[in-house]
Formats: structure tokens, sequence, C-alpha cells
């Protein structure tokens, strides 16, 4: 490890940790929400394509892969492409996802019920 952080400052390297931390923190935050409202387990590749703000078809391409796979069944696939679609403010298939579009509100209702 020293070998390829030589060339880092102490700074460099904090600041790395950090963001890795606050990614690690924003996929749990994500993954637990989207898992509690959609009521199964979303694989997760699934949720680091969203916040890695990839096109809504690219995530839909990987929720096929999951059905293929046996990650998550073909009915839950097609309520995971809708209802992403809507809480993420989707317009077009090209359209990226973006986290600031992401409908809490919605969210926290079904989660309260």
């Amino acid at each position: 490890m020293e070998k390829y952080c030589r060339n880092y400052t102490d700074t460099d390297i904090s600041d790395i940790v950090k963001k890795i931390e606050i990614r690690n923190r924003e996929f749990k935050d994500l993954k637990e929400k989207l898992e509690t409202y959609f009521k199964f387990e979303i694989t997760d590749y699934i949720i680091s394509d969203i916040l890695d703000c990839e096109n809504y078809n690219h995530v839909c391409l990987m929720i096929n892969l999951a059905v293929i796979n046996n990650r998550i069944s073909l009915e839950n696939g097609v309520i995971l492409k809708n209802e992403l679609k809507q809480l993420f403010q989707i317009n077009d298939i090209f359209d990226k996802f973006n986290k600031d579009n992401f409908i809490i509100e919605k969210i926290n209702k079904q989660i309260k019920c």
C-alpha cells in the first residue's frame, strides 16, 4: 500500500478516505430506502449505477441483467423500472439519474404506512 500512496500527501489520502466514506453512506442510505419502499432486495450494481448518475436506459439494462441472473424476479424488475422512473422524475430513456431529483417525500410516506 505504501508503494502506491507515496506520491500522495496525507491530506490527499484523507480527502480520498472522506469521499469513500461519503459514497458508502450514500449507497447504504439509498439502498435501504429503496428496498424499504419496494419491499424486495435490489442488487448492489443497480444502486451503484443510480449513484453514478447513469442514464435510465443503462439502469434498465442492469435490471434486465439482474432478472436474467435470478437476482430479482421478472415482476420486481418491471416494478423497479416503472417506479424508478417516477421516483427520480425521468422523462426520457436517456435522462440521467440525479439524486437531487429523488422524491424522498414519497418514499417517507410509503415507509410510514
